[in-house]
């Protein structure tokens, strides 16, 4: 479906990359900032998701956005550092990090379990497993396995600002 523009019908993958870009423009996206999911940009838009797709390829060809598979797509030149909020894991890491900072839990203390995480941050297990393996990465926290995750000790942890 096309609507309506100054010279004749404007197809909506058009609109919505006009749309876009006037975001862009007048500075509502920043470099960096991650747009709408495709589902969002069709609801707005009144567009499926094929013509969602369409747009953000031609944005992509333009060089306006770049898309990182799974995380989505980002406004400008990939080096840009990206703006999005953080993802329900990293919510969670940084929780245990602040109880961990603030010695909510002690050096070789277990914590809870994955099940108890699940119910304490209302998330799926997975989404568990992956808060615990960036603890794991950051050096907060070391599992041993059959056993439990464990508080690393402080020097093991990453430099706070």
């Amino acid at each position: 479906m096309a609507r309506r523009g100054p010279r004749g019908p404007v197809p909506i993958y058009q609109m919505i990359i006009n749309a876009i870009k006037e975001d862009i423009a007048d500075g509502r996206l920043k470099p960096g900032q991650a747009l709408p999911t495709e589902a969002q940009l069709g609801e707005a838009h009144g567009a499926s998701r094929l013509t969602v797709r369409k747009a953000l390829a031609a944005l992509r060809e333009e060089g306006v956005i770049y898309t990182l598979r799974p995380e989505g797509s980002y406004v400008g030149p990939p080096d840009a550092p990206r703006i999005r909020p953080p993802w329900p894991f990293e919510q969670v890491a940084a929780a245990v990090a602040e109880d961990i900072k603030q010695g909510r839990y002690k050096t070789d203390e277990v914590l809870p379990s994955e099940s108890e995480m699940m119910q304490q941050y209302d998330v799926a297990k997975m989404t568990v497993r992956s808060a615990l393996a960036l603890l794991r990465e950051q050096g907060w926290v070391y599992t041993v396995p059959a056993i439990g995750t464990f508080v690393a000790a402080p020097d093991k942890w990453p430099d706070i600002p």
